[in-house]
């Protein structure tokens, strides 16, 4: 016997036939229904997961959906950005530069505080007589003064052109800040200012130190002082009027 008949005798034998339940399409039905009712739930729960993710609300899995009302106030709005192709140019807001400007103010020539009282040297004509010490005296190429005061002391102030004052006689009361006046030695006049010379008979002067160049000039007689003169050491008349 080949494969072909006893295959054929196996389908013809009663003992393999299937008797079906009375109920049979009953039961096929409901487990077909039970079926469709997982799918549609699972699908029901997938789609209200993903709509909640997205903000939506979901009112019944079973029905109609509820979608929330979108208030024009606050409508969530995005700006898209495209950054251009190619180099991109940056302008620089202007810069605002501040110069500095440094000025410098170069004083005058300083006028030398040496005088006798308010009187300088370097004062000019207006000036020494508006100190009110002094009267007007004839004067020759120097403007002169005379010391109210002491009127015997004459050519008291010289005041030359363009220099001002060049030459102060002190009053015959006057004296020297060292204390040396009318009257003091000769002896005390060099032990006051060691540093004099008499260059000639009768005159004993003394260089002094400072910005402005003058000297004592100090006139003596029988070893004694009897005028004191304040001296610029460059004017053309500090002479004047004096006998020689």
């Amino acid at each position: 016997m080949n494969i072909e008949e006893e295959l054929g005798r196996l389908l013809q034998d009663d003992r393999l036939d299937v008797v079906a339940r009375p109920d049979a399409t009953e039961v096929v039905v409901a487990g077909a229904r039970r079926v469709r009712r997982r799918r549609t739930a699972v699908v029901g729960a997938v789609t209200a997961i993903a709509l909640v993710a997205s903000g939506w609300g979901v009112t019944a899995l079973s029905g109609s959906l509820s979608l929330p009302p979108v208030d024009p106030a606050v409508l969530p709005t995005t700006t898209a950005t495209t950054a251009p192709a190619g180099p991109v140019t940056v302008t620089a807001a202007p810069s605002t530069v501040v110069e500095t400007v440094v000025v410098t103010v170069t004083q005058g020539p300083q006028r030398p505080n040496v005088g006798y009282g308010p009187v300088k040297f370097g004062m000019t004509e207006q000036e020494v007589a508006a100190t009110g010490l002094v009267t007007a005296a004839p004067g020759g190429e120097c403007v002169a003064f005379n010391w109210t005061g002491d009127p015997g002391t004459v050519n008291a102030v010289l005041v030359a052109r363009g220099q001002g004052v060049v030459r102060i006689k002190l009053p015959s009361d006057g004296k020297t800040s060292t204390g040396v006046g009318v009257g003091s030695t000769v002896a005390q006049l060099a032990e006051k200012y060691p540093a004099g010379e008499q260059h000639r008979p009768g005159f004993y002067d003394v260089p002094m130190a400072g910005d402005v160049g003058w000297k004592y000039v100090f006139v003596l007689e029988a070893e004694k002082v009897v005028e004191i003169r304040m001296q610029r050491l460059t004017a053309d008349c500090w002479d004047q009027g004096e006998q020689r």
